[in-house]
């Protein structure tokens, strides 16, 4: 569990956000939420609640999806991001592993994680690259393999390792266990808790598998249709009768299917 004076420290904080793509279609609705320094913090949904849009509204990435921040703020170390480039944000120490495990195929696993290494001098970069190696030992196997002949699994660890080169002080996460067998879900959200706990890096983790992500994350925020329909302790959400039937897929009857689920009840349950 993530300590009380960890909790008290907010390193970033979205208050109230409403995202608009192509000037009419309505993402995001008044979404809050704070990651504390050196915390794992998940956000969680299925597809299409809008769990990558908030982490790209964080990192500046909207503009490039023709999408704007119309309503809100965000903050970071209490200060506005708003109007300020992916590229100063990154060198301010937020870095966003886009979700698919975006590598340049034809490049090498250590040309990739290199290219994470702009903002740093030729020492840090050497010393960054080492570390990478260090929690992804396996990247250092393939370290002279072309990105696009290495594995799903590879690959993720190759986009997480190219943001840590940055020297980040907070990761945003998007989708990290998507199309992995489970053996490298656990392995990589090993790293990323190690990551956390030795090199205190912060985490704001969106994913769509709810089990795996509170057993590593601290706190988790619940997303649906571009709201925030619920929030609290890992552990707490971990335990709510909700969450176990709609995200777990475990109800008072035991372990049943999404498909027998009926959306009016769903909804009905998260607005009681």
């Amino acid at each position: 569990m993530l300590d009380t004076a960890k909790a008290d420290d907010t390193l970033l904080e979205v208050n109230n956000i409403e995202v608009i793509y192509n000037h009419v279609i309505l993402v995001l609705k008044g979404v809050s939420l704070k990651v504390p320094k050196g915390g794992i913090t998940a956000l969680l949904g299925g597809n299409g609640a809008g769990k990558s849009t908030t982490l790209k509204a964080i990192s500046g990435l909207l503009a490039s999806e023709r999408g704007e921040i119309t309503k809100g703020s965000i903050q970071y170390h209490g200060e506005s991001t708003q109007n300020r480039s992916p590229n100063d944000l990154v060198r301010g120490g937020i870095i966003q592993v886009m979700e698919g495990r975006h590598c340049f195929e034809h490049l090498t696993i250590e040309e990739n994680l290199m290219t994470g290494a702009y903002t740093r001098s030729a020492a840090e970069a050497k010393a960054g690259l080492e570390m990478v190696y260090t929690y992804f030992p396996r990247l250092r196997e393939r370290r002279k393999s072309q990105a696009g002949y290495t594995s799903g699994g590879e690959q993720q660890m190759c986009a997480i390792g190219r943001a840590l080169m940055s020297k980040p002080e907070t990761v945003l996460l998007d989708e990290p266990s998507m199309g992995l067998a489970p053996q490298l879900v656990e392995e990589i959200f090993s790293i990323v808790k190690n990551l956390n706990e030795q090199e205190g890096v912060s985490f704001l983790l969106a994913e769509q598998n709810t089990n795996v992500a509170l057993r590593y994350a601290h706190y988790g925020y619940i997303l649906e249709s571009g709201r925030i329909v619920m929030d609290g302790d890992a552990a707490d959400l971990r335990e709510n009768p909700d969450v176990k039937e709609f995200y777990l897929g475990v109800g008072d009857e035991g372990r049943k299917s999404f498909r027998d689920v009926r959306s009016y009840r769903r909804r009905k349950r998260w607005l009681n």
